[in-house]
């Protein structure tokens, strides 16, 4: 299970869990069209019962 977070500065803009990889880095791919300025996704992957980071995407500037 992967929970997929859009964030801004510090502000969660949207949070969403899914169970399969592929969809998990094809919704991934959707949210980094939309990043913008102080925009980023962190991805968790949960293992043994806790969420453990598993990813970070930022625009580059």
């Amino acid at each position: 299970m992967y929970k997929v977070t859009l964030l801004k500065q510090e502000e969660i803009l949207s949070t969403k869990e899914l169970e399969n990889y592929d969809k998990t880095f094809a919704y991934i791919e959707t949210l980094i069209k939309q990043l913008g300025e102080n925009k980023r996704i962190i991805v968790h992957e949960k293992r043994n019962d806790k969420w453990e980071k598993f990813g970070e995407w930022k625009l580059e500037q």
